[in-house]
C-alpha cells in the first residue's frame, strides 16, 4: 500500500482554493489526472466521475466517487472500480492574513497485474503530487481576485 500526503500555503481564501478542487474546468488548470464527470450539477458529496492514469496497455480507469463535501474546506473521495483502491483527501484551512493551508494525503492499494507496478508509482506520486499542489498555488495565486 502507498501512502502520501504533503501540503502548501496558497496566498488566497480557502473558498476560492476550493474552486480548483471540485470545478473540472479549474482542476484541469494544475492537475495532470484527466477527469471524467458521471454525475451531472456541482460536485459535492455522492458525485462520481473517472480518473485515468498511464499511458496504452499500462493505463487503468478508477471510478472515484466524492465520499465527503464541505465547500471551503474538505473534498474527500474513495474510488469505486478499477484495479486501485485509492483513497484521499484534500484539506483547507484558513490562515491569519487571508490565504490557506492546503494539504492532501491518501493511500492507494493496487491489486492484480497492477502491484508490479507499485514501486514506480510510488516514485512518481512522492515527486508528482506535491508538484500539483505548487501549479495550483502558482495558477490560484496569479489569478484576478
Amino acid at each position: 500500500m502507498l501512502k502520501y500526503g504533503s501540503q502548501v500555503e496558497i496566498d488566497r481564501p480557502p473558498a476560492d482554493v476550493f474552486r480548483y478542487l471540485v470545478e473540472p474546468a479549474k482542476q484541469a488548470l494544475w492537475s495532470d489526472v484527466p477527469m471524467t464527470r458521471l454525475t451531472e450539477g456541482e460536485m459535492r458529496t455522492g458525485s462520481r466521475f473517472e480518473v485515468s492514469f498511464g499511458k496504452g496497455p499500462l493505463k487503468a480507469t478508477l471510478g472515484i466517487e466524492l465520499a465527503e463535501v464541505v465547500p471551503g474546506s474538505l473534498m474527500a473521495w474513495k474510488s469505486y472500480s478499477g484495479p486501485i483502491d485509492w483513497q484521499g483527501e484534500y484539506r483547507l484551512e484558513a490562515l491569519e492574513g487571508g490565504g490557506c493551508r492546503l494539504s492532501q494525503a491518501g493511500k492507494l492499494e493496487f491489486h492484480g497485474m497492477w502491484r508490479l507496478l507499485e514501486p514506480m508509482a510510488g516514485r512518481e506520486i512522492e515527486s508528482g503530487e506535491i508538484k500539483e499542489l505548487e501549479k495550483l498555488k502558482s495558477i490560484a495565486e496569479s489569478a484576478p481576485e
